[in-house]
């Protein structure tokens, strides 16, 4: 899976694949080895380059909070299918119109679908909740519109950037 993330101002480029034992990671371009194991609540414990952390990870709006010990960071994921879709909507002539389609932001599984094909939603609203990693990330509407298709089912996996609904 390949992430863009921008965490106080600063541009991040992020590859994750799983592996025996643990994570691989390349940030900016520096590969990582580490094992992350969902705790209770908002909590992972991170183990990287034999040193162990704490980490609390929760959602705040469309972006996360981080905090490793006394230290807090916002991070911001950068969705490239995302920004694309927004950019061909506005091509159509007029800000949001087309349809957009919406995007998973990370493989797993589709747990609650939120939304019926023909509803009327507002940017922002929940769509589907997808479970990764045992933490639940709803999967907001990049603009308002009309639910025109869902594509995907409760308890049906995903991969990064499969669609999960089309937007009108």
């Amino acid at each position: 899976m390949r992430l863009e993330a921008d965490v106080a101002g600063e541009r991040h480029h992020l590859a994750v694949d799983g592996m025996p034992g643990g994570l691989a990671v390349t940030l900016n371009g520096r590969p990582i080895t580490l094992d992350a194991r969902p705790l209770e609540g908002f909590f992972i414990s991170l183990l990287i380059g034999g040193k162990a952390y704490e980490v609390t990870v929760e959602p705040d709006g469309d972006d996360w909070k981080v905090q490793i010990g006394i230290e807090a960071h916002k991070v911001s994921f950068l969705d490239p299918l995302r920004l694309a879709a927004e950019v061909e909507g506005h091509s159509a002539g007029r800000a949001g119109a087309g349809r957009v389609s919406v995007p998973s932001l990370m493989p797993g599984k589709v747990v609650r679908v939120l939304v019926k094909a023909g509803d009327d939603v507002e940017e922002g609203q929940d769509l589907v909740v997808v479970e990764a990693m045992k933490m639940e990330n709803a999967v907001p509407s990049p603009r308002a519109g009309k639910v025109l298709e869902l594509k995907v089912a409760p308890g049906e996996a995903v991969e990064s950037g499969a669609t999960l609904a089309v937007i009108g």
